[in-house]
């Protein structure tokens, strides 16, 4: 069974700095007089035990480490700090329950698939999509449970294969960026019979046919029409769709500012 004393630092060059350009390292400063660190180390020390080698953790006293402490910039515990190729890549002060502190390292930690994801957003914006895809498709294999992963390939799926990008979200809807994107792709996947009767009915099925062909102009063009024939229609779905292909294209897209105003006008 492990115990406080298997993480405490002994050189803190080697253990940390070095050692982090392999391995991700997490480092806890406490102190015994500290309440909030009792309560955070049997936390760490814990999700330590349980990491399998994808982090290690090392805990620095600072009462016994007072140099180490003024290095970093210790003022005040505890103060978790996260090294990776020998730099601090996110820092935690105060103590936090261990489900928040699960979280916290599956978001901070570094791993091969997030570093994928990062290179397939890169190509993805220099138009460079099917080598961002096979990055993207090579992240989830890696790590099937990455959000950012599954959303920026949501997003290219989207146009050819709503059920598959539907597919990727349905574990993450409850993110709003994910939520917008569910809500194109399940409309997509509709037929006109699907679509309650009204007024507004017949400009919804248009702009749709438009957005299945990646004409967002003139989906929205209908879409505005359907707002102002009806709003309700639907459970106020022309408002809820054109939001998020506002959301979708950006705020800055040329697109979104020309119809922007029309929008807003037709709500009010």
């Amino acid at each position: 069974m492990v115990s406080t004393v298997d993480f405490e630092v002994k050189d803190f060059t080697r253990e940390v700095l070095e050692d982090s350009h392999n391995v991700p390292v997490l480092v806890d400063y406490w102190a015994e007089w500290c309440g909030p660190c009792k309560f955070l180390g049997p936390i760490v020390e814990k999700l330590a035990g349980e990491a399998n080698g994808k982090w290690k953790l090392v805990k620095v006293n600072t009462e016994e480490h007072p140099a180490i402490a003024a290095e970093w910039g210790i003022r005040g515990i505890p103060n978790l700090k996260l090294f990776y190729k020998g730099e601090v890549i996110d820092e935690v002060a105060g103590a936090m329950p261990e489900a928040d502190m699960r979280r916290w390292l599956a978001e901070k930690l570094p791993s091969k698939a997030k570093a994928l994801t990062m290179e397939a957003a890169k190509l993805l914006e220099m138009g460079k999509i099917d080598e961002g895809v096979a990055k993207l498709e090579q992240a989830l294999r890696e790590d099937d449970s990455l959000q950012q992963a599954k959303v920026l390939l949501a997003r290219q799926k989207l146009w050819q294969s709503p059920a598959a990008a539907m597919a990727l979200l349905a574990d993450i809807k409850y993110l709003e960026r994910a939520r917008e994107i569910l809500l194109i792709a399940e409309v997509l996947s509709k037929k006109e019979a699907d679509f309650p009767a009204g007024t507004a009915k017949a400009e919804v099925w248009q702009g749709l046919e438009a957005l299945r062909q990646q004409d967002f102009a003139k989906a929205l063009e209908h879409l505005i029409r359907a707002i102002i024939m009806d709003k309700p229609y639907a459970d106020e779905l022309a408002r809820r769709l054109t939001i998020a292909l506002f959301h979708y294209l950006g705020e800055s897209n040329e697109i979104t500012r020309a119809y922007r105003r029309q929008f807003d006008m037709a709500l009010y």
